[in-house]
């Protein structure tokens, strides 16, 4: 069936799995919202403020929040930007593993991966914690990355540097917490890196790491930088504390790095990001 998808035209397939991937968003809305809140995911879709329930046309992804200028029918509250950047994130984090992996085993893998690490980064954003539950989901699909890139011939050297990779990752950032007693950086963070460094393994992890750094230095230095274009936006179209909270940004606020290590993990997993190349260049 995935071969004969190929078959359409190339606009066909590109629509087709930018419109899966708004659909999956805008079920990840509801999940990161309803998440440890004892919330069913299949109640009826409803606003936040006023509780009005949705009609069928005020549900589909990026359209309805366009066509209704971000903001309740019922009371006028606005809705939060992070519904429509969740759902176009997914949609394109989609499009982009499909240009990438096509219709193999390991593109079908990277939407399960792509759907749990969007609830991971939005989640430690809003609540700055990771759950364990996502954490253990991560580690089933690095194991199910490992029989789909392998399959169950077994070689001892390539299991090796995937576990390495795995443990050397944790032991970083699990090190900085340590260090630091939680103060710059959380010890979820060294949870999330086991999945993530064993996907990877030797020597992708060190670009991961390092990556993940980088991209957390530059997004502070934005929030850093006051009424730049990012906190312009967040000011803007977000209605909630925590996109707001830029213009109390200090050097002693807590940033949730999980999103950094996801942004990181993906440059790495789906285009081999090289910190060492990079870096040749500027030598």
């Amino acid at each position: 069936m995935l071969d004969a998808f190929v078959l359409f035209p190339t606009w066909y397939q590109y629509s087709f799995v930018l419109g899966v991937g708004l659909i999956i968003g805008s079920f990840l809305n509801v999940v990161i919202y309803r998440y440890h809140t004892g919330k069913s995911i299949n109640g009826h879709s409803h606003c936040l403020s006023c509780g009005t329930p949705l009609r069928w046309y005020e549900l589909f992804p990026l359209v309805s929040y366009l066509c209704l200028l971000g903001r309740c029918r019922g009371c006028g509250c606005k809705i939060p930007f992070r519904y429509f950047l969740v759902e176009l994130g997914t949609a394109t984090l989609f499009l982009l593993a499909f240009i990438n992996f096509s219709t193999t085993l390991l593109f079908i893998f990277t939407l399960f991966l792509i759907a749990v690490l969007m609830v991971v980064a939005v989640y430690d954003i809003y609540h700055m914690v990771i759950p364990n539950q996502l954490v253990l989901q991560l580690g089933v699909l690095a194991g199910l990355y490992y029989l789909v890139q392998f399959g169950l011939t077994f070689e001892l050297s390539i299991f090796l540097s995937h576990l390495g990779a795995s443990f050397g990752a944790f032991m970083f950032y699990g090190g900085l917490w340590f260090v630091s007693k939680g103060r710059w950086i959380g010890f979820g963070d060294a949870k999330l890196a086991l999945p993530l460094g064993f996907i990877l393994g030797a020597p992708a992890v060190f670009s991961f790491v390092v990556f993940s750094f980088w991209i957390g230095a530059v997004v502070s230095v934005a929030l850093l930088g006051g009424p730049a274009f990012v906190g312009y936006i967040l000011a803007r179209y977000a209605s909630d504390p925590v996109a707001n909270s830029y213009k109390s940004f200090t050097m002693k606020s807590e940033v949730p790095f999980a999103p950094f290590m996801i942004l990181a993990f993906l440059a790495v997993y789906l285009y081999g990001f090289d910190v060492i190349a990079l870096t040749a260049l500027f030598i």
